[in-house]
């Protein structure tokens, strides 16, 4: 396999503004800057400069050590045949940096038979500080299968990797937006014009995927039945390529009428279609002007992390579609079907409940008995005591609470906070 950190020479993309962009890559990273200019020979200047820059900010990594001859065993192995070529891909990587720390703190170990369950605890310590723990998790599975293989071949019994625990408590999903949230970005997204008022209406009524949602073709949608059936990117492996139907939202159907009847062939966006199989970098960068034009924060900086950790995204709507639906009372099993989850568990992890529909749930368990035990039996509300009580009643009580001593200053500000937000 070739080496990951291969330095390019770097290339230049040229903007729809005829604005010319220089790009490098550098150890499966990618760099870019805008030349300001649309002469190509002074882009060809500034690309030179930039590359230089970048090479000067990265110097090569330093020699990988003699584990990384073992690499060949492995991946003529079965079990490196079963994955795709990102999973070699990242087993590699994963092997190089396992690799270039042992010959850094290790240098006497000259194969994979010589290292020990010491060594690999001493790797993963220094490996995840800073690291989320998926990462840290994904890094233990790779170098647990690559060395299965290699004690097999070097006829060692015990697997260093075998007895490394998982690490868990600090993942942190997409969460999901708030209604305003939603408005806002629909209004950033009908300001940046073009096809992305329509790629955020795709979003917000059908739940689909960035992905999904960029290479939705026409003859997944039926405007007559009102229906759209696609089989989603993720699960056309493994789930036999089950297709899921969702029936089109009034605000997607005035979208996608839109588009004359002539039209209607081929990709529903073509422009973001062709950019997210050739420039998905373009559909990165406005997206991110949107979020920032909507005013949402996309990164957060976690306590132990050295990186941000993105928290609101693209995907994030998909989190809010679930959330909207079920709080609306929609079955979970019915939700799964729509968006096309294997099971339930999965639909719940990106289902968040808000307070309002915990309140509404719990609010429509019936009154059993007295309040508490020993308290006198009140005789039955008549119709007229029984409606609730008006914003003006449920203040007054707040007030009554703060006077009695029962709450403090906070929770009457919350409790009235609660009590407006209702109206």
């Amino acid at each position: 396999m070739e080496a990951t950190n291969k330095r390019r020479t770097g290339c230049l993309q040229r903007e729809k503004n005829g604005t010319w962009v220089a790009r490098v890559s550098v150890r499966g990273r990618t760099y870019a800057r805008t030349t300001a200019t649309k002469d190509l020979e002074r882009a060809r200047q500034f690309l030179a400069g930039f590359v230089a820059a970048v090479e000067r900010a990265h110097p090569a990594e330093p020699d990988p050590g003699p584990l990384l001859d073992e690499w060949p065993r492995y991946e003529s192995s079965p079990a490196a045949a079963r994955l795709t070529a990102a999973g070699r891909t990242n087993r590699y990587r994963a092997w190089r940096r396992f690799s270039t720390w042992m010959r850094a703190t290790h240098p006497e170990v000259a194969d994979a038979a010589g290292v020990t369950h010491r060594m690999a605890d001493e790797y993963i310590d220094f490996f995840g500080r800073g690291r989320a723990s998926m990462t840290q998790n994904l890094c233990i599975s790779a170098l647990r299968d690559i060395f299965r293989v290699l004690c097999d071949a070097h006829g060692v019994d015990a697997n260093p990797w075998g007895c490394v625990p998982a690490r868990f408590g600090d993942t942190y999903a997409r969460r999901e937006l708030s209604d305003d949230e939603v408005r806002r970005l629909v209004a950033a997204a009908d300001a940046a014009g073009g096809e992305w008022p329509r790629l955020f209406a795709l979003a917000v009524y059908t739940g689909l995927r960035l992905g999904d949602c960029c290479r939705l073709t026409w003859e997944s949608v039926d405007l007559a039945q009102g229906l759209i059936q696609v089989v989603p990117h993720k699960t056309r492996r493994y789930a036999a390529g089950r297709p899921v139907t969702i029936p089109v939202h009034a605000q997607l159907m005035a979208a996608l009428v839109a588009t004359p009847p002539a039209g209607r062939r081929g990709f529903v966006l073509p422009a973001l279609a062709e950019d997210y199989a050739r420039r998905r970098w373009r559909i990165s960068k406005a997206l991110a002007r949107i979020f920032d034009g909507a005013g949402i924060v996309r990164s957060v900086l976690y306590e132990g992390r050295t990186r941000l950790t993105p928290r609101a995204t693209f995907h994030s709507l998909r989190h809010s579609f679930v959330s909207f639906a079920a709080n609306a009372g929609v079955p979970l099993p019915v939700v799964q079907s729509i968006v096309g989850h294997s099971s339930t568990a999965m639909t719940r992890h990106y289902y968040h409940a808000n307070e309002s529909a915990l309140r509404q749930a719990v609010n429509a368990i019936p009154s059993f008995g007295t309040a508490c035990a020993g308290a006198r039996a009140r005789p039955a509300r008549s119709a007229r005591s029984a409606r609730p009580p008006t914003v003006v009643q449920r203040l007054e009580r707040a007030n009554k609470l703060l006077a009695r001593g029962l709450v403090s200053e906070a929770e009457h500000a919350a409790l009235r906070a609660r009590i407006l937000a209702d109206v």
